[in-house]
């Protein structure tokens, strides 16, 4: 008999996908968006692609375009944490009690969602509840610390409560 043998598939990602995200982390939002666009060529549905263009829509300021993009997201899987969030942080600005019940609902069922946590801590901070915001952010950062955003936000949150040593630790977590 020969022995079983289990290879696991290997996953690669799409180097253009890549190239958007860089792009998009040095601030190049044009080449960042270009990119993008040419992976949905390819496939109309790409998760990430979608995702990386709603984040940018969000930086210009484009929330309807964002919305859509999220939207496409949520009929595909009612459930990512990422359409969740952005979702939640573009309708926070409209009504912010009901997007904080809406963020702790889902964060109920999916306590692991870092976005979730992050965009509490964003509706938080929007309203100047930094205590409250920092756990939050902290809780996002405890489940995913590479990402900067989530370092930057814990910072400014200890910031704001004038904590400026631990600030001082992530904002160099966020730059490096």
């Amino acid at each position: 008999r020969s022995p079983i043998v289990i290879t696991p598939p290997s996953q690669s990602v799409d180097p253009q996908l890549e190239q958007a995200y860089g792009a998009f982390q040095r601030g190049d939002l044009v080449q960042s968006r270009d990119l993008y666009q040419k992976v949905l060529q390819k496939e109309a549905a790409n998760r990430d692609a979608l995702l990386g263009l709603a984040a940018i829509d969000l930086r210009t300021r484009d929330f309807e375009m964002a919305e859509n993009r999220y939207l496409r997201l949520l009929e595909a899987d009612p459930r990512d944490p990422y359409a969740l969030a952005g979702m939640m942080a573009i309708r926070g600005q409209v009504d912010p009690v009901q997007s904080e019940s809406r963020i702790k609902n889902l964060i109920a069922v999916q306590p692991e969602a870092a976005h979730l946590h992050f965009a509490l801590g964003n509706q938080y901070a929007s309203q100047r509840r930094w205590a409250e915001a920092q756990a939050a952010f902290f809780k996002a950062y405890s489940l995913d610390s590479n990402n900067p955003d989530f370092a930057f936000n814990l910072a400014v949150s200890l910031d704001q409560l004038h904590q400026s040593k631990p600030a001082l630790t992530y904002y160099q977590r966020a730059l490096t």
